[in-house]
């Protein structure tokens, strides 16, 4: 989403769509953020309401973000709806949604008794076709999500109930050996243990970098491209693989390298 925000001038309004306490932090963009949700938060600039009828105006916002949020939300079409109305003619979209088929949604809706996700996505071609006859916009790009699996862990923001123990109790360490091996058997058996989902960017955009970021922090969830965690000397050799510790939070995490990306 940093390609959209990033870019935003500071008189410029942003919504922060079903964030509650915010999907991304006030410095990530100059721009005035107003974050909305069903639920109460308590940040500056919340607003509290329904994403199916929102009272905001007609083409006040520059740009939506929609990080996680759309899968938890009931009557999706009218959301989108509202998306299309409050959204300005040059205006741009970010969505990020699971891939309701893979391993790690799965989980995560097993560990949480559903998780909230009443939306199951599983086709990103049709669901891009969906977001464009429904807000208006052209998706520029899309980008495949990867996972480490972050919201099991046992120093996370999430209290989950017995089942956790299950699957080893949310460690680190082993978060960390699952999220490794998912990537290696992705990238040389073609599976897709590793794959959380995707983000597509709608909007007249500049080129977006499409190639994944395979190295998601096992405790803050952030992704970070491969060559430039080698750039900052982030990355450290080791048994039984390199490693680097997460610019965001300082959580140790095995490395791997992202697919090429094209010159």
């Amino acid at each position: 989403m940093n390609e959209i925000l990033s870019e935003l001038e500071p008189d410029a309004r942003v919504l922060d769509l079903g964030s509650r306490s915010g999907s991304f932090p006030a410095t990530a963009t100059q721009a005035r953020v107003v974050r909305f949700d069903l639920d109460f938060g308590p940040d500056r600039g919340f607003v509290q309401g329904d994403a199916r009828s929102m009272p905001f105006r007609d083409c006040c916002f520059d740009a939506v973000i929609a990080n996680h949020s759309l899968e938890h939300i009931e009557g999706l079409k009218p959301c989108l709806g509202e998306i299309r109305r409050v959204l300005k003619g040059n205006g741009r979209l970010y969505v990020a949604v699971p891939d309701a088929s893979t391993f790690s949604d799965q989980l995560y809706r097993w560990l949480a008794h559903g998780g909230g996700h009443v939306n199951a996505i599983v086709d990103s071609h049709q669901f891009a076709d969906w977001l464009e006859a429904e807000t208006g916009l052209k998706v520029s790009a899309i980008r495949l999500l990867h996972t480490s699996l972050a919201f099991a862990n046992a120093h996370g923001p999430v209290r989950w109930s017995r089942r956790v123990w299950l699957i080893g109790g949310g460690h680190e360490w082993l978060l960390r050996s699952a999220s490794y091996w998912a990537r290696r058997c992705d990238a040389r058996l073609g599976t897709r243990w590793s794959v959380y989902g995707w983000a597509f960017y709608l909007g007249d955009l500049p080129d977006i970098d499409e190639v994944p970021a395979t190295n998601v922090c096992v405790r803050c969830g952030a992704a970070h491209v491969s060559e430039w965690l080698k750039a900052i000397g982030a990355v450290k050799a080791g048994w039984p693989w390199r490693s680097y510790r997460c610019p965001e939070c300082r959580t140790e995490n095995a490395f791997t390298d992202d697919a090429p990306r094209p010159t």
